[in-house]
């Protein structure tokens, strides 16, 4: 009992509070994320594929060490797991073959949006999961003017993320 109380003190320990940045959702904080963003300014959007689903949990896990900003539901509902002020640690290794390979650490000038899809990646999205994620991306635009969209798949070149079928026009068209 007293290891699982230790935990639960370094779990919540890990988790400073924060103000929502898109009031439109839900406050469920990550543990996995740094602080800041060493000086680096936000300069552009990444877009995921969470390849299967029960992301907001695992996001939550401590032995998960990943975590993205907004995980966009099938539903069209939007958690929020890190400040916008903080990176999230959602983009992972950069391949060599990649535009952004030899750049700083991506997660530290990107904001991470996962889209709840199936474990291949390539369902086609709900309208309203679509919608909702549509108004995320503009009111992040509306905030950070000149922000650039890409995916996961351009930082891990050979990556399915964010999959086949994602309308990814729709976004950058926000």
């Amino acid at each position: 009992m007293t290891y699982i109380k230790l935990l639960l003190c370094l779990f919540v320990g890990s988790v400073h509070s924060w103000t929502l940045d898109y009031l439109a959702a839900k406050q469920v904080p990550s543990p996995h994320f740094n602080r800041g963003r060493s000086g680096q300014a936000i300069t552009c959007l990444v877009l995921h594929g969470t390849a299967g689903g029960g992301t907001v949990s695992w996001f939550q896990n401590p032995t998960s060490k990943v975590s993205a900003h907004y995980v966009v539901e099938q539903d069209g509902s939007v958690v929020q797991m890190v400040s916008e002020d903080d990176t999230a640690w959602h983009n992972g290794v950069v391949t060599t073959n990649s535009v952004f390979y030899g750049r700083p650490n991506p997660n530290l000038w990107c904001i991470g949006i996962e889209f709840s899809r199936n474990i291949q990646n390539n369902n086609i999205m709900p309208e309203v999961q679509i919608a909702s994620g549509v108004r995320l991306v503009a009111d992040i635009k509306r905030r950070y003017k000149g922000i650039n969209i890409y995916t996961h798949d351009q930082f891990n070149v050979g990556r399915t993320c964010p999959g086949p079928s994602f309308p990814l026009a729709r976004f950058q068209n926000a």
